[in-house]
């Protein structure tokens, strides 16, 4: 278990800013109010704007012991900016910890502290989810980690009673050794075909298909905006992305036993997504990313061969990380009440 008293700053926490340098800065400011642990900033600015930079290299300059900033010159996405960072860091040898945390969320001082207590490399536990609440309504969860359902889509985990597959990337706390095996046995940290969206929930299936599993700290509290930077959760570039990854995520993990189980509920999803979004006139953006989809098969199978070589669990205890609920309760109720309007 990791120890209270360790002072030394062998923790990298990253955070990534994309046009929203308000709430960046506003996330720093609750970030550096801890005083224990200690711990390393790699912050970047993924393209955003000249006068963004300046003004996210020029806040970092108050900090140099504990701030490294990056302006990287175009938008690498989620999973190219988290990658290029991750690759520095890893590769100094230096950190034992590192911290993903979304640059709109605010962070309670204690949040980083709970959370390192659950790790227990013993145990192979070396990811943790954090208790994110909605930053509005501090009472609404918007997430306890990530939760797989038996449709083959992931999503927030709303309750306790949900099986916990790994932590969200808005607030993620890894060992830099689980990190470091699954680029050895993959190729690859986050998958960088994926752009953003669902890489979380690939990274933690590789995890525990290679024998890790993850521990979740109900007293880490993280207070979350949303994704309005992508064009909040109904925009196509959300839909696009979400759906085609969720897709890419079955075929690069998914055992071929679960896929079979599961295949009547994963084909009762997509024709409901055809038909809503058909119904809201979208059905152009849908069928681009079934057609992107199935042009990426042969690349996701290439991945998944190299995975499977070195799995570590059988198919029999990976169900325990699938939900038996098709898909999450209040999604659910509000594309149904949409569907009752037409």
């Amino acid at each position: 278990m990791f120890e209270i008293g360790v002072s030394s700053a062998a923790i990298a926490v990253i955070i990534v800013n994309f046009m929203r340098v308000a709430d960046t800065v506003e996330c720093l400011n609750s970030l550096l109010r801890i005083s224990n642990p200690t711990f390393d900033v790699f912050l970047a600015d993924n393209g955003s704007s000249n006068a963004e930079a300046a003004q996210l290299r020029s806040y970092s300059d108050r900090f140099p012991e504990c701030i490294r900033f990056t302006a990287f010159t175009e938008n690498y996405g989620f999973t190219g900016a988290h990658n290029r960072l991750l690759e520095q860091i890893i590769n100094s040898n230096h950190y034992k910890f590192i911290l993903l945390l979304n640059n709109d969320t605010v962070v309670d001082p204690e949040f980083l502290i709970k959370m390192l207590n659950k790790i227990d490399s013993e145990q192979h536990i070396e990811m943790v989810a954090a208790r994110m609440m909605n930053y509005d309504d501090r009472r609404l969860v918007d997430n306890l980690g990530i939760t797989f359902y038996k449709s083959g889509l992931a999503s927030n985990r709303k309750s306790l009673d949900e099986p916990l597959l790994g932590p969200c990337g808005g607030c993620a706390l890894y060992t830099t050794e689980l990190l470091r095996q699954i680029y050895t046995v993959t190729g690859e940290y986050f998958d960088n075909d994926f752009f953003c969206y669902a890489e979380d929930t690939d990274l933690a299936w590789r995890a525990v298909l290679l024998g890790y599993s993850a521990a979740y700290a109900d007293q880490a509290l993280v207070y979350h905006k949303g994704s309005v930077a992508s064009g909040g959760p109904n925009s196509d570039f959300v839909l696009y992305h979400g759906i085609r990854n969720s897709l890419f995520v079955l075929i690069k993990n998914m055992p071929f036993r679960l896929l079979l189980l599961n295949s009547g509920w994963m084909i009762l999803l997509h024709l409901a997504i055809l038909t809503r979004y058909l119904l809201k006139r979208k059905l152009l953006i849908v069928l681009k990313l079934y057609r992107d989809f199935i042009c990426k098969i042969p690349t996701m199978a290439q991945k998944r061969r190299r995975l499977q070589k070195q799995i570590k669990i059988d198919s029999k205890i990976v169900k325990q990380f699938i939900s038996a609920s098709f898909y999450e309760r209040g999604y659910m109720m509000a594309a149904l009440g949409e569907l009752v309007k037409f």
